[in-house]
C-alpha cells in the first residue's frame, strides 16, 4: 500500500468522515466490515437509495498483487486529486480564489443591537494582504443595546470623543465605491450601512456599487452549518480552518483581519490539490 493511501485513510479516519461503498472502493481501496451498518441513506438522482459508512468501520480490501505500471500509478493519484478538488471544501477554494484574484476588501462592523433602528459604532476595512484600511469608532445617535454592549464590550462612554457617521462617511465610501466587498454574514453589515446612513439623512445608492461576498455563506458550504438557521459563527468557521486570531473577538479591526485569513485558509483548499494535479499531469506528460 503506498503512503499516499495510508494518508489518506488515517486523515479520513481522523477526521470521522462517511462515505459510499463505491466511493470506498475507488478512492480509499475500503469495504465495510461484514457487521458495519450505514450511519445514513441518501438517494442519487435517479431516486436510488444507498447508504453510507464510517470509514472507520471499514477495512481495506485485499490487495492486487499484480504491479502496475507507472501510468497506472500516476492514473489512480489523479483520480484521488481530482476527488479532492470535487469535495465541497475545495469548491469554496475555488470562489475564495476568485473573490482574492479581484483584489476583494473586507468589511466588519460592530452596532448598537441588531434592530432597524440600530447603527454602526465601529468599521474596519482591509485588504487581501491585511493592511487595515479604515478603522474607525463612531459615535451613534442612538443608546447602545445591552446585549450588544455584552457582546463587542463597547459603551457610548467610550464613544463620547469619536466622530459621528457623517464625518467618516467620506473615507469610507472612497474606499468601497465599486469594490468588491467580502462580509461574514454581509446581509447583517449590509442592513447596518443602510441604517446608519439613513439616521444621518445621508444617501445610500452608493451601497449598490458593491460586489459583496459573504463569507458566511462560503465558509457553510466548506465546513458546513453549525446551528438549526444553516449557519455558521466567525468563530466556528475559523476553528475549522484552523486560523490563529490576532486579539480578543467582537472587535472590527480583529473580525476583519481573522476573516482575510479565513479566505487565505479556505483558498488551500483548492490551490493546494489543484498544484498537485498539475505536477502529476506534467509529470505524466514527461513519462509518456
Amino acid at each position: 500500500m503506498s503512503d499516499d493511501l495510508d494518508k489518506l485513510r488515517q486523515d479520513a479516519i481522523e477526521a470521522d468522515r462517511c462515505f459510499s461503498k463505491s466511493r470506498l472502493r475507488d478512492e480509499f481501496r475500503m469495504k465495510p466490515k461484514p457487521d458495519a451498518e450505514p450511519v445514513k441513506f441518501y438517494k442519487n438522482d435517479f431516486g436510488r437509495s444507498f447508504g453510507v459508512y464510517r470509514i472507520a468501520d471499514c477495512i481495506p480490501m485485499r490487495q492486487v498483487k499484480a504491479a502496475r505500471s507507472e501510468k497506472q500509478k500516476a492514473s489512480a493519484q489523479r483520480l484521488a486529486v481530482m476527488a479532492k478538488l470535487e469535495s465541497k471544501a475545495a469548491k469554496a477554494g475555488k470562489i475564495a480564489s476568485d473573490w482574492l484574484a479581484d483584489s476583494c476588501l473586507v468589511l466588519d462592523t460592530e452596532t448598537t443591537g441588531l434592530g432597524e433602528d440600530a447603527q454602526i459604532i465601529e468599521i474596519a476595512i482591509c485588504d487581501i494582504w491585511g493592511t487595515v484600511l479604515v478603522d474607525h469608532r463612531v459615535r451613534p445617535s442612538v443608546p447602545i443595546e445591552p446585549g450588544a454592549a455584552e457582546v463587542h464590550g463597547i459603551t457610548l462612554e467610550d464613544l463620547a470623543n469619536s466622530p459621528t457617521w457623517p464625518e467618516v462617511i467620506d473615507s469610507i465610501k472612497e474606499c468601497l465605491t465599486g469594490r468588491t466587498v467580502v462580509i461574514f454574514n454581509s446581509d447583517f453589515d449590509m442592513a447596518m450601512l443602510r441604517n446608519t446612513c439613513r439616521a444621518f439623512g445621508l444617501d445610500t445608492d452608493w451601497l449598490s456599487t458593491l460586489n459583496v461576498k459573504c463569507a458566511m455563506e462560503l465558509s457553510v458550504l466548506a465546513f458546513g452549518s453549525t446551528n438549526q438557521y444553516g449557519t455558521i459563527s466567525l468563530a466556528d468557521a475559523t476553528y475549522e480552518a484552523g486560523v490563529s486570531w490576532s486579539g480578543e473577538a467582537h472587535s472590527a479591526k480583529v473580525d476583519a483581519l481573522a476573516t482575510v485569513d479565513l479566505l487565505a485558509s479556505i483558498y488551500r483548499y483548492y490551490l493546494d490539490p489543484a498544484a498537485e494535479l498539475r505536477n502529476l499531469t506534467e509529470g505524466t506528460n514527461d513519462v509518456g
